[in-house]
């Protein structure tokens, strides 16, 4: 992706920030044991994870990235950051880079935050660069208080104009002054989403016209996709379908259960959908949103030459089994959980085990149902139509 082949690997290819570039390199030329950690701050695509890469191959440190969303508790923080930081004389030079700490905060912090300052403050035994997309919350003073604090600003307009028209010359894409103009505006200074954006609409069939969409739909999305002529066209334009990650598996998975491939061929599609549906999975679970830009990576190994026969196919329920998903899977699920717990098993394992055993013994009144799930037992319970 264009985002990465033009990744800055020197301060001066960055693009805006000058006076927080300088700040954050004085930093780490002048750190010494027990100075205090460098705090970067400032909206997605304004280069602090670059910042932190080309600071650390300046001064020969080998980078150690982590993510704090991924370490919300106390023990985590003390299990993940504690060994990098008291084996950091055994591994040679090493700069700690922990991105999203204002990930560890809200409901879902265990002590986290106040572990990381603790290891700041007792354990800087090695330069610490945190990165955070933002510092207005509340419990971000602390670790703010305890920080060399650089903020980085959103890249201007202007900046954002000459670096888009340098990489479309590279590239020999040509893009007329509007849609340039509508790119550099739809990313709002995010650096890395103008390039995206621009990658997907040069992936298109008129990228130079002024009537070149910003993005796809479902429908237009999956066709291009299966008649792109190679995998950066189709990865083009998975980018350019800006829409719900849900909805952009589903559109793929009911194309693809819809269609005519063969066995095996339906099987490795199924299998790359699986893996596209556990990754949404775990971003949802732990809430790393982080996570979310590897989701069009997976999608892409749908992509084989020769697919174009694949269309898109909306994968429509019958409307009372649709209704009955909808809302009653809720209510089964909680009846599985309970089960489970007076059975002592899990409610996953009481779904495939003992439910049917259960809805046949309350078929033949030889037990009566859960009072709180009478209604949704007596549903499933009557004989099929």
């Amino acid at each position: 992706m264009w985002s990465e082949k033009y990744r800055p690997a020197a301060l001066l290819e960055m693009v805006g920030n000058e006076e927080a570039r300088s700040d954050a390199a004085g930093w780490l030329s002048g750190w010494k044991r027990g100075s205090k950690p460098l705090l970067l701050t400032g909206p997605p695509g304004t280069g602090k994870t670059t910042l932190a890469g080309i600071l650390a191959r300046m001064h020969g440190y080998d980078m150690v990235d982590l993510n704090a969303s991924d370490a919300r508790s106390k023990s985590r923080i003390n299990g993940v950051v504690l060994p990098v930081l008291t084996n950091a004389g055994l591994s040679g030079r090493t700069l700690l880079f922990i991105d999203e700490v204002d990930g560890i905060h809200g409901r879902s912090d265990y002590g986290g935050a106040e572990a990381l300052l603790q290891l700041m403050i007792k354990e800087s035994s090695v330069p610490i660069i945190m990165a955070a997309n933002s510092e207005d919350d509340g419990k971000m003073n602390k670790i703010i208080r305890a920080s060399r604090h650089v903020r980085l600003r959103q890249v201007p307009p202007r900046l954002l104009r000459v670096h888009l028209q340098e990489v479309l010359r590279r590239e020999g894409v040509p893009v007329g002054r509007g849609t340039i103009t509508r790119i550099v505006s739809e990313s709002r200074g995010d650096l890395r989403s103008m390039l995206n954006l621009a990658q997907s609409l040069a992936g298109g069939s008129r990228p130079d016209t002024e009537r070149s969409s910003p993005g796809m739909g479902a429908e237009e999305g999956v066709e291009a996709f299966f008649r792109a002529k190679s995998p950066s066209e189709a990865a083009a334009v998975l980018y350019s379908m800006q829409m719900d990650p849900r909805e952009k598996i589903n559109a793929f998975y009911s194309s693809v259960v819809s269609g005519t491939a063969g066995p095996s061929e339906m099987s490795r599609m199924l299998e790359v959908l699986s893996r596209a549906d556990m990754l949404h999975g775990r971003i949802l679970a732990t809430q790393n949103w982080r996570l979310l830009r590897y989701l069009n990576a997976v999608l892409a190994g749908l992509y084989r030459e020769g697919q174009s026969a694949t269309r898109y196919a909306r994968y429509n329920l019958p409307f009372p089994l649709l209704s009955r998903i909808r809302f009653d899977g809720r209510r089964i699920r909680d009846l599985n959980g309970f089960m489970g717990r007076r059975l002592r098993m899990s409610g996953s394992a009481f779904a495939a085990i003992g439910l049917p055993f259960y809805l046949e013994l309350v078929r033949a009144g030889k037990v009566d149902a859960a009072e709180k799930f009478a209604e949704i037992i007596a549903k499933e319970a009557s004989p099929p139509r």
